[in-house]
């Protein structure tokens, strides 16, 4: 079942698809292209038998041209179906008014002339009783009169040759070179014939060859202008993309890319700034947080220093410190050098002296290692001042004070200084941050324009794309090379297409394609294969072919020596013959002229006798053909018309009869438009049926196609015809497709029982 027609450029369609169902009827008024979508289904389902050279082609490519495209698209699992274009036309397409069926072609002699028969009305009996009449009769001018007189004169002539033949070779038995000669000439004559069959053959095949590559090259340059004609087309839909404007596009884009780095830049910036100003703020928080705490440090470090001032003030006194150390290091030297003096010398001597060493370095440990300091304050006054300024100093800060009077003294003057920085510096700080507010105000704005800069110039690259139907780069340059490869096609096709006029001699494309379809058109004819097509093959047999000929050239001129020289030694014994030769030639062809005039006699009457024959065949199958054919179409029709009963007296279909309303016989050609139609529509059904049926019964698949078949039918008879066509769509399975002005068909196809799907041009 056919599921789509893609009319690609047919007529007014271009790039048109129209969805086909089981049964489709395709609606539009007048000049809507109903015409154009049959047309189109023609041309693609009888493809396969397409010949420029009859009516219906010539048509079609008067109307529409010779590159016509229309394709289809075939369900899943539904084998694709072709028609011979007659048998389409006269069958399987089934138009309003039409009341004969024409001859479609056959497969066999006999189904060829049962065909022509159909719409000549002929009887075949006495097409056979005639034939048999030329074949059989002895009177005078017959076939076999004729043969008698020619039997007669083959009796008469042959003795009389036979006479003349033993005279001739009496006198040429003694002559022995003509013997040679003869059969000289005889041996040349062989040999000369066998080349001559040889190039025969040769020039047979190299005809076959030249053929087949003349219509090779013929569907070669009419693919050639079709593929010129697709590809002007797509270039010229390419037309903006001749030439490159990247680098318009390009300067767009850096625009764009210049734009973004400034925004990005503005954006580095502002969040520079932005990460000063708030470190600015959070270390302002930090010390207006701590102002209480440096101002109590102050206030602290003030009264602290203002004690240790008076404590420091007091009048002096002498304060004995022991160096401990020291006076244990005296002690200790004295010792050893006692011990080194006794053990030296060993004696009494050495052992007072070690004595008076040892009370020497006691006396000198005790006075040397007090130390005499002029102070205020003892170090124990000292210590326990200082812890009371340390105890208070840790209420206000986790710092310790120094052990010593000084470093205490200069620790609280520092501190007092630095909680004095701290508070100028908030001060500064407040000044700076106002400073900071101003520029992120300023880097914010400049955030701003250069983003809208950026976004200007992506939308003026977006928009130049845009003008050229484009997304993106890529599809554009895309684009430029699809355009680049078409030129680059195109003026290979235009080179191919030049060739062709150039090797055909035609003045345009036109004429161009006038030629090579012509010339496809008469090759077809020969039924020449395209497929045998071999240049170089064509060539080996030219050259053979060739050589072939000198062979022979040289053959003939070695036969005229010898038929020349025997001419010479026959003119010597023609002295004697006396003319014999001459009498011997003129009864040698009379009697074989009368032989072949008696065997094309003899063969014509056997095909008087053999078509006779067939004639008869189809005379007494003829009947029984009528009677079922009546039969079918009654049953047809029973139900839409009122006691239908159908009559076929010959072979054509417009001279059957049908019983009226009042039961009177009529020839369908003077029934009523309506009820005529109806009756050849069953007709029609029922032959396309028949058309379809295999010797074992079973139906091939087929479709129907029915323009304007219901034009002449009244409501009532619409209703039948609706009825009958529903029938036959269900027991058949075929598609159906009918083409009408009238949109009411489609409901009313529905309500009978059509599986209808609604096209409207």
């Amino acid at each position: 079942m056919i599921k789509r027609l893609r009319l690609t450029d047919f007529g007014k369609f271009k790039e048109r698809e129209l969805e086909f169902g089981p049964c489709t009827v395709i609606t539009g008024p007048n000049e809507a292209g109903k015409t154009t979508v049959f047309d189109a289904l023609f041309d693609a389902l009888c493809a396969q038998s397409r010949h420029e050279g009859r009516p219906a082609w010539k048509g079609l490519a008067g109307r529409y041209g010779a590159l016509r495209k229309a394709e289809l698209n075939w369900e899943e699992g539904f084998p694709p179906l072709a028609f011979d274009d007659a048998e389409f036309l006269e069958l399987f397409a089934i138009r309003a008014g039409e009341t004969s069926v024409n001859a479609v072609n056959g497969k066999t002699w006999e189904t060829v002339a049962e065909a022509r028969l159909l719409n000549a009305g002929l009887n075949p009996a006495q097409l056979a009783a005639a034939l048999i009449d030329k074949a059989d009769s002895s009177r005078k001018g017959s076939l076999k009169a004729r043969i008698k007189e020619l039997n007669k004169l083959i009796e008469a002539r042959g003795p009389e040759l036979a006479a003349y033949k033993a005279r001739r070779d009496a006198i040429f038995s003694g002559e022995a070179e003509t013997a040679r000669l003869e059969a000289e000439l005889k041996g040349r004559n062989a040999a000369l014939e066998e080349k001559r069959a040889q190039q025969r053959a040769l020039a047979n095949t190299q005809e076959e060859l030249a053929m087949a590559c003349r219509l090779a090259s013929a569907e070669a340059g009419i693919k050639a202008l079709r593929e010129l004609k697709e590809t002007s087309a797509e270039l010229a839909a390419l037309s903006k993309f001749a030439r490159s404007e990247a680098p318009a596009y390009r300067a767009l884009q850096q625009e764009y890319q210049d734009r973004e780095r400034d925004a990005a830049s503005a954006g580095a910036a502002l969040g520079e700034k932005q990460a000063v100003l708030a470190a600015g703020k959070a270390s302002l928080e930090q010390l207006v947080a701590r102002m209480p705490v440096l101002k109590k440090q102050v206030e602290t470090a003030a009264a602290l220093s203002s004690k240790l001032t008076v404590f420091s003030s007091a009048p002096p006194k002498v304060t004995l410190t022991v160096n401990r150390p020291a006076r244990f290091g005296i002690w200790g030297a004295a010792l050893a050098l006692a011990v080194f003096v006794a053990y030296s010398g060993g004696n009494a001597g050495a052992y007072a002296a070690a004595a008076a060493i040892v009370a020497a370095g006691a006396w000198a440990g005790l006075k040397l290692s007090v130390k005499e300091t002029l102070s205020a304050h003892t170090p124990d006054e000292v210590k326990v001042f200082l812890d009371g300024l340390a105890a208070e100093w840790t209420t206000i800060s986790e710092e310790k004070l120094p052990p010593g009077l000084e470093e205490a003294r200069a620790y609280l003057a520092k501190a007092g200084a630095d909680a004095a920085a701290a508070a100028d510096s908030l001060k500064a700080r407040s000044g700076e941050l106002s400073g900071l507010e101003a520029g992120v105000k300023m880097a914010a704005r400049s955030l701003e324009e250069s983003r809208a800069a950026a976004a200007a110039a992506k939308g003026k690259a977006e928009a130049w794309l845009k003008e050229r139907g484009c997304a993106t780069e890529d599809e554009y340059q895309g684009r430029l090379t699809a355009h680049e490869k078409l030129s680059a096609k195109l003026g290979d096709i235009e080179q191919r297409v030049a060739l062709f006029r150039q090797k055909t001699g035609a003045s345009s494309d036109e004429d161009l394609r006038d030629r090579l379809f012509m010339d496809k058109e008469a090759l077809d004819q020969k039924g020449v294969n395209p497929s045998k097509a071999d240049e170089a093959e064509l060539e080996r047999v030219k050259a053979r072919a060739s050589g072939m000929s000198k062979e022979v050239h040289s053959l003939e001129a070695e036969a005229a020596e010898l038929k020349a020289a025997l001419k010479t030694v026959q003119a010597v014994a023609g002295a004697k013959l006396e003319g014999l030769p001459e009498h011997i030639n003129r009864a040698e062809n009379e009697l074989a002229a009368a032989r072949d005039e008696i065997s094309g006699l003899e063969l014509q009457a056997q095909g008087y006798m053999l078509a006779a024959e067939a004639f008869n065949k189809l005379a007494e199958k003829s009947t029984v053909a009528f009677d079922a054919l009546a039969k079918e179409v009654s049953a047809a029709l029973d139900g839409a018309l009122p006691g239908p009963e159908a009559h076929f007296g010959s072979f054509d279909a417009a001279e059957a009869s049908l019983k009226d309303a009042g039961g009177r016989l009529r020839p369908v050609k003077f029934l009523s438009s309506g009820t005529r139609d109806l009756f050849m529509l069953g007709a029609r059904l029922m032959m396309a049926r028949k058309a379809r049926t295999g010797p074992d019964g079973t139906l091939s698949p087929a479709l129907l196609v029915l323009d304007e078949p219901f034009y002449t039918l009244d409501p009532v008879r619409e209703t039948a015809a609706l009825g009958l066509l529903a029938a036959f769509q269900k027991t058949t399975g075929w598609q159906v497709i009918m083409l009408t002005k009238d949109a009411a068909v489609a409901p009313r196809a529905a309500a009978a029982g059509l599986p209808v799907k609604v096209v409207e041009l």
